[in-house]
């Protein structure tokens, strides 16, 4: 990015990238093939591709392939991360997690930190929402 983020900067910020094979050449496909391809649209990920990317994001390209960011929904599996059984400082294993999910629109499987066969679902909403919610999901038996 220009201008490049600061050596302190801590935080993540992602973009999506993905790859389009036909479903036969998917299937016939070598994971190396796959994972070269996988290689090859992330080497595509530069300043101009995420400056593209935000504006299409925030709906300013006309003709953009891209849905605006408000109709937009991220699922995104972190099932394999264990955030129940975060070591730190003397060894002491405790639960650790977002708190919010950066927008609303996304929504994150997580493993249950009380059922090792079980997950979380942790998912954002808008203010107005919560009340509809929480009558709907909460408060019904």
């Amino acid at each position: 990015m220009r201008p490049p983020l600061p050596k302190c900067f801590s935080g993540n910020a992602y973009v999506l990238a993905s790859i389009m094979m036909p479903m036969g050449e998917l299937e016939d496909a070598s994971h190396e093939r796959i994972i070269e391809k996988i290689r090859e649209a992330k080497k595509k990920v530069n300043h101009e591709y995420v400056r593209s990317y935000v504006e299409a994001l925030e709906g300013a390209q006309q003709g953009s392939s891209l849905p605006p960011l408000q109709e937009l929904t991220l699922v995104s599996d972190w099932t394999r991360m264990p955030f129940h059984n975060i070591e730190f400082f003397h060894g002491k294993a405790t639960y650790a997690c977002p708190l919010a999910t950066p927008i609303p629109q996304v929504a994150y499987f997580m493993q249950s930190p009380t059922d090792s066969m079980g997950v979380d679902v942790r998912i954002g909403l808008e203010a107005e929402n919560i009340s509809a919610f929480s009558h709907c999901f909460l408060s019904m038996a």
